[in-house]
């Protein structure tokens, strides 16, 4: 069960760039109706104030990166299993503050930037 502040509602949907599967920039669907996740154990829940597209955004959309039931491979498979699945929230990087913690984590860590 998370912990959320008691003065901070968390909507139920947020929006979201979703990438739903590999090509050009016309694979990207800006959505406001994704539900928000619930952080599980171990995780926190960050409001996102701000995000930066990075190398590893664009190379996952354009198909360098594998996929589950992709077969062929890729220059980053390397051998390795696929992991990608689509659709997808892209964004390693991210900049915001914490508004919701899984089981284990300190509730105090809500309002951390």
């Amino acid at each position: 069960m998370a912990h959320t502040d008691n003065n901070a509602a968390i909507p139920a949907t947020m929006s979201a760039m979703l990438l739903t599967g590999h090509g050009d920039v016309d694979v990207l669907q800006y959505r406001q109706d994704v539900p928000t996740p619930q952080p599980g154990p171990g995780q926190v829940l960050v409001q996102v104030t701000a995000t930066a597209k990075n190398n590893t955004d664009r190379k996952a959309r354009e198909g360098l990166y594998p996929t589950k039931g992709k077969e062929d491979v890729t220059s980053f498979a390397m051998g390795g299993s696929p992991t990608l699945t689509f659709p997808r929230i892209q964004g390693a990087d991210v900049a915001g503050r914490i508004v919701a913690v899984g089981e284990g984590v300190d509730a105090q860590r809500i309002g951390e930037r």
